[in-house]
Order: C-alpha cells, then sequence, then structure tokens
C-alpha cells in the first residue's frame, strides 16, 4: 500500500462516494485512512476508507506548516480541493 500524507489528494474507487475527491487527513493504520472534504466530510466528521480502494494522487493540498488540526478549517479544505481538482462540468458536491 502507499503511503498517504496528510493533505495529499485522493479520489474514490468504491463505495457510494465513488468518485469523490478528498484530502488525507490522517494515516490511521497500514490500511486505513480519514478523508475530509469540507462539505459533507468536515473536519469534526471525517471518513474513515480503506486505501485499497483510493486512486491517489502526487499533488495535494500544503498542510506541512498549517496541518494544526485548531487552525484548519473546513474553508480551508474546500479551498485546497477547488485548486487541486479541475472542475469540468460536474457539481461542487462531487468534489
Amino acid at each position: 500500500m502507499a503511503d498517504l500524507k496528510p493533505g495529499q489528494l485522493v479520489r474514490s474507487l468504491a463505495g457510494r462516494d465513488k468518485g469523490k475527491h478528498y484530502l488525507v487527513l490522517k494515516e490511521l493504520d497500514g490500511k486505513y485512512v480519514l478523508l475530509v472534504n469540507g462539505r459533507r466530510r468536515p473536519l469534526n466528521r471525517p471518513k474513515k476508507k480503506n486505501k485499497a480502494h483510493l486512486q491517489h494522487y502526487e499533488r495535494g493540498a500544503n498542510f506541512a506548516e498549517p496541518f494544526d488540526l485548531d487552525r484548519l478549517n473546513d474553508n480551508q479544505v474546500i479551498e485546497s480541493l477547488k485548486k487541486l481538482v479541475p472542475v469540468t462540468g460536474c457539481s461542487e458536491e462531487e468534489v
């Protein structure tokens, strides 16, 4: 399994959220990660997802410094996703 870093962009490959993009909040163990998108999955209610069901991208949000959960907010997550995912005819809910 690939190591996923906080802030890395991923896309769901399986489940009800198939095709949706998220940012990695935290790696739980070798198999699971916590994901957020700022809307349906805000920081206070992240989604637990199996890494095998994710497509990861090399790009991501730079959470190296501001990845202090006290300072990070859902609006920053939403703005990061808008910058990272080119929106081409899909609704904002899909991002």
